[in-house]
């Protein structure tokens, strides 16, 4: 088990190890949040006819039209509909927004250009062949290759599988997530806080975090600090892909997760990340189930599932691998505290001037879940940087990006 490694190197170390779940076919209707297991390619033309973008009239232009134009309407066409009637010189079918052009017709002209009498029209201003018509397969072309795999389907991108005809597709399925506090000193919400007690407050957040990372969840009832109840909440959650505890994860006497996983027949990869908050997480590994041990500190378990968690269930989740996006943020506040590790510090984006301005949250402490509320960003400071100065760049990234 390597001990006390960089973020990087873990998440290498991870990632190497496990492949996405498996795929299903299910209604576009269901598919919003889910993962492409395969490219989709149109069957169709988009648009599959040509047609109008505007109300109007549909007529056989020349370059050479006389101003005004005088033309006998000899069709009208409403969209959904189609006519055969071929347009001739001298001739127009009044058409409307997305109606097929008529035949002989090579440009629509604006309503608002036209003036109608009867059965005619009278075009004030002429336009050329060509003008405001939307061809066959102006947009897609049959065959065209609309998404790849590995996209996360967002509501546009749904309503193109549905603009080209398709009913179902191919999506890896949702990972399945065992969620586990574990700490004699936890209690549920709902109940009066007993003497040296504290609230169980990961279960909720991280089961938001999992609800937004889409997956599906597992949640388990406190687990004592006691092997046996362990062991025993750890083979509950035995048909799930991953497992994530919180609690029992540093060094103290009572801090026995990393044990009880090697127990329940784990290799354990790491022990410790060079960073905080966020330091005693662990990884480990049996069969094709990953476990991770976070720290107990409710911004501590925040902060390194997003760093190493959510890239990983990510890959699980059958998304496209891309590297972790940083950028420069320019320092709007300081931070005096030093040390020799990595530190993430908790702030706000704030735009000016065309700057991304980090403003960081008054209290950065791992047990501090109120820093993460209302936070953007996670400024990255490297180790011996000393202190932060306000106005310094630094790079950072943003917080729970779980888009392509």
């Amino acid at each position: 088990m390597r001990i006390m490694i960089e973020l990087e190197e873990a998440l290498k170390l991870v990632l190497t190890r496990i492949q996405p779940v498996e795929t299903e076919f299910i209604s576009i209707a269901e598919s919003f949040g889910r993962v492409l297991a395969q490219d989709v390619t149109s069957q169709i033309a988009m648009p599959p006819f040509a047609r109008s973008p505007l109300d109007g009239y549909a007529y056989l232009a020349t370059e050479a039209d006389p101003r005004p134009l005088m033309l006998n309407v000899v069709s009208e066409i409403p969209a959904g509909t189609f006519s055969d009637r071929v347009i001739r010189m001298g001739e127009a079918a009044k058409i409307f927004t997305g109606a097929p052009i008529p035949p002989g017709a090579n440009c629509v002209v604006r309503m608002e250009d036209t003036e109608s009498n009867g059965n005619q029209v009278t075009i004030s201003r002429p336009v050329l062949p060509g003008s405001n018509i939307v061809h066959k397969g102006e947009e897609i072309q049959e065959g065209d290759i609309l998404l790849r795999q590995g996209f996360y389907l967002t509501p546009p991108a749904v309503g193109l599988l549905a603009a080209v005809g398709l009913a179902q597709v191919n999506v890896y399925r949702r990972p399945r997530v065992g969620l586990l506090s574990t700490g004699t000193e936890l209690m549920d919400v709902g109940h009066p806080l007993n003497p040296g007690k504290i609230y169980n407050s990961n279960s909720y957040t991280l089961r938001g975090m999992l609800k937004e990372a889409g997956c599906e969840i597992l949640v388990i009832p406190i687990v004592s600090d006691q092997m046996e109840d362990t062991l025993e909440a750890l083979e509950s959650v035995s048909n799930a892909d991953v497992i994530i505890s919180t609690g029992g994860a540093s060094v103290g006497d009572y801090d026995i997760m990393r044990h009880a996983l090697a127990e329940f027949g784990c290799e354990m990869l790491f022990w410790k990340l060079n960073l905080k908050p966020g330091t005693p997480a662990s990884v480990g590994q049996k069969g094709k189930q990953l476990f991770f041990s976070l720290s107990g500190n409710p911004a501590a378990a925040m902060v390194t599932f997003d760093l190493l968690v959510r890239p990983v269930l990510r890959k699980i989740a059958g998304r496209s691998i891309h590297e972790e996006k940083q950028f420069l943020v320019k320092m709007a506040s300081g931070f005096g505290k030093t040390g020799s590790q990595r530190r993430f510090l908790r702030a706000q984006a704030v735009f000016e001037n065309g700057e991304i301005l980090a403003d960081l949250t008054p209290a950065q402490g791992s047990g501090i879940l109120r820093s993460m509320i209302g936070s953007h960003l996670l400024v990255d400071v490297p180790a011996n940087h000393g202190a932060v100065k306000r106005g310094e760049l630094l790079m950072a990234r943003w917080i729970a990006d779980w888009e392509n």
